[in-house]
C-alpha cells in the first residue's frame, strides 16, 4: 500500500492566494458593471503556434512513401 505524501501548506501564501483572487474578482464584478462583455474581458488571443514544430510534426505523421 502507497504512502500518502503530506503536503504542508504556507499560511501566509494561501493569504495572499486568498487576497488576490478577491482581487480579481472586484475587478471583473467592476468591469461587468461598467458594460463590459466576456469577450472584451478574455482579451485577444496571444499564444503563438511554433511554425517549425508544426511543421516537422506534421511531416513525420504524414504518409509514407514505400
Amino acid at each position: 500500500m502507497a504512502r500518502k505524501i503530506k503536503r504542508w501548506k504556507n499560511k501566509e501564501h494561501s493569504d495572499v492566494l486568498g487576497q488576490m483572487a478577491t482581487s480579481r474578482g472586484a475587478d471583473r464584478e467592476l468591469f461587468f458593471t461598467s458594460g463590459g462583455t466576456s469577450t472584451e474581458w478574455r482579451g485577444i488571443k496571444s499564444v503563438t503556434t511554433d511554425r517549425k514544430k508544426k511543421k516537422s510534426k506534421s511531416a513525420c505523421r504524414g504518409k509514407v512513401n514505400y
